[in-house]
């Protein structure tokens, strides 16, 4: 049977600008662990410790004080980056009554998790690892770079779709991949700008993740996320959980909490649609904008070339440089061409 995890706090953060009413945190957490909703995943959207380097992201302190004592049955979690949170913070939600931790690295460096893994293994908690862009190496650098996880004790391995850019052949085949080299519990966090997030989830469950991301009313980064509320459905209707699950008080949450904050956010369908195709990770467009302004070009354009060289983590100077040769006409392969009014 898959577990869902449900990240509307966490993911969701984006949308209200890390800045959720503490009310509306009470109530989410307390109808979502009523609803049957076992494990819910609160703060900042790039986890414990933001708050330092965000002047305006919600301290994490007001989050536990908000969240924790509504849990009821369910267990609550955070999300941790090495180097945005420290091991004082994690230790800190711990004592505050924390359960499981989530550590998200990217595909390319595992390496940064190891010691976290560990510590928090130690203190207690029921320890992911989140591989953010997956779809930034094969399924068999994936698979092969889960080693180390694998031997550190790690509770859960997530295949990250971050871009909202994979499909569901391309789901399966890295959890085969994995599947076939270890006998470790996997997870799925997907992304909807091509809207495939709830069919790669599906894709996940049937292929053997034991965990699955969902929100509710795909509130979250960029295009959103996995739809909790459709998502619970079609896994009851298949046998792939059990009906413990009330999705029409999933769906009367999201009426009454969700809708109206989904209602004020303003959604750009082309962009995540490029960026779902060029497989870019969202963080990187307020860069993306300021070159395309700077240089007078695309910013689709420039999004699609400059992931073409590093959908990871690309540089300033990156950016620039791609820029300005696209000024100088020496861009010529156009991953989407369609969107664009002339050839380069």
């Amino acid at each position: 049977m898959v577990n869902i995890l449900d990240c509307t706090i966490r993911d969701g953060s984006y949308v209200t600008n890390y800045q959720w009413d503490n009310k509306h945190l009470q109530q989410i957490v307390d109808r979502l662990s009523k609803a049957g909703v076992p494990y819910i995943e609160i703060g900042n959207g790039t986890g414990l410790g933001m708050y330092r380097s965000n002047a305006s992201a919600k301290n994490d302190k007001e989050y536990f004080e908000n969240t924790i004592p509504y849990k009821n049955h369910s267990k609550i979690g955070a999300f941790f980056i090495p180097g945005i949170g420290n091991e004082e913070d994690i230790h800190r939600f711990k004592d505050e009554g924390g359960d499981f931790l989530r550590i998200g690295v990217n595909a390319t460096e595992v390496v940064k998790a190891l010691p976290y893994v560990k510590f928090a293994k130690n203190l207690g908690f029921e320890v992911f690892c989140n591989l953010m862009k997956s779809y930034s190496v094969t399924t068999y650098q994936l698979a092969y770079a889960c080693s180390d996880l694998v031997d550190s004790g790690v509770d859960c391995i997530y295949i990250v779709d971050s871009a909202g850019g994979m499909t569901p052949i391309q789901v399966q085949e890295y959890f085969s991949a994995i599947n076939k080299m270890y006998e470790v519990k996997l997870g799925f966090h997907g992304h909807n700008n091509l809207l495939l997030a709830n069919g790669n989830s599906y894709m996940a469950a049937i292929s053997g993740a034991s965990f699955v991301d969902a929100t509710l009313m795909t509130l979250g980064r960029g295009a959103g996320n996995a739809q909790l509320e459709s998502l619970v459905a079609l896994f009851q209707k298949d046998n792939l959980i059990d009906d413990s699950i009330d999705v029409k008080a999933l769906c009367e949450l999201s009426e009454e909490i969700i809708k109206e904050i989904l209602d004020t956010q303003s959604v750009n369908l082309k962009r995540n649609i490029v960026i779902g195709v060029a497989n870019f990770h969202d963080s990187y467009l307020n860069i993306a904008e300021k070159y395309a302004k700077k240089y007078n070009v695309d910013v689709d354009l420039l999004i699609t070339e400059v992931s073409k060289i590093n959908m990871v983590n690309p540089s300033e100077e990156l950016f620039d440089l791609v820029a300005s040769k696209i000024t100088t006409n020496t861009i010529s392969s156009i991953y989407f061409p369609k969107f664009y009014h002339k050839n380069y």
